[in-house]
């Protein structure tokens, strides 16, 4: 059976109309996203980069929701005036992504002619979303800044906790920006713990990773990490630990990598990964 071709979201294909040549999606987004931060430079200075400031110089209203708003965040006209409510019982740091999240919602063309409401094609969607969160991302940690702060280097799961803390962010969020902006080919894994059955010793699996294009290794969901992995101390201990090199099989292919564990905050939510693993 032939499958239907997924439509594109209304707001990227409005986006597209302003791409220069040769620009994606992303880049598009990431170039009016640096825009904005090029606008109010001489005023907004970091880090941390305070979201609530970045949005005040845009001229948007920015308050905790009144009520059970469903969502993380959410913006919206209201007469002349622009809003932006959050769930006000986040950490701080997820308070300071859903508002740069939020804020991204206005780069694109069509966000006030329409009404926000989930897209039928969940792909379509997912997309969408994807890109509010790379607008995010520039806003939380700008590029010129940014970048000095990893230098030419791999970080150590120590160090990744000290720049999240500066930067006011989330430990996963602080990983990406580093593995999108680092010289050095590097990959976050997101990984989750399974209580073990039967005699089984491993514990901790795949559930995603983000890449940098020159990690030569395709890291697959549900890959096993194998139980003698700094990994697996780090979330017994439940502190970050860096370490030499190990042996990981990966695609039938054994790989030699350096890894540094990093946990994070455990929630109800089973959807969120139990730790951050960093492979160089």
């Amino acid at each position: 059976m032939k499958r239907e071709a997924v439509p594109a979201h209304e707001s990227i294909t409005a986006l597209m109309k302003e791409a220069e040549l040769g620009e994606t999606p992303a880049d598009v987004i990431r170039r009016k996203a640096k825009g904005i931060i090029n606008k109010h430079r001489h005023l907004w200075k970091g880090p941390p980069f305070c979201p609530f400031a970045l949005a005040d110089l845009e001229g948007v209203i920015v308050e905790p929701a009144p009520c059970d708003i469903l969502s993380d965040g959410r913006i919206f006209p209201k007469g002349k005036d622009v809003y932006i409510q959050f769930k006000p019982e986040q950490s701080k740091e997820r308070i300071n992504f859903t508002i740069c999240h939020e804020l991204a919602h206005t780069l694109f063309p069509d966000c006030y002619k329409r009404e926000r409401r989930r897209s039928p094609a969940e792909k379509a969607e997912w997309e969408f979303e994807n890109l509010c969160n790379i607008a995010a991302s520039e806003f939380l940690f700008p590029e010129e800044e940014f970048s000095v702060e990893i230098g030419n280097f791999p970080l150590a799961a120590n160090r990744v906790v000290n720049v999240a803390a500066r930067y006011e962010a989330s430990i996963d969020a602080t990983a990406r920006r580093i593995v999108h902006l680092s010289k050095v080919p590097t990959c976050v894994i997101f990984a989750v713990y399974n209580e073990p059955k039967g005699n089984a010793v491993t514990s901790l699996s795949v559930q995603y990773s983000v890449a940098h294009p020159e990690f030569k290794h395709s890291i697959h969901p549900n890959l096993r990490i194998n139980s003698k992995s700094v990994a697996n101390r780090a979330y017994v201990q439940q502190i970050p630990i860096g370490a030499g090199l190990e042996n990981w099989y990966i695609r039938g292919k054994w790989a030699r990598l350096r890894v540094e564990a990093i946990p994070l905050p455990r929630f109800a939510s089973k959807e969120t990964a139990d730790l951050a693993i960093l492979v160089y």
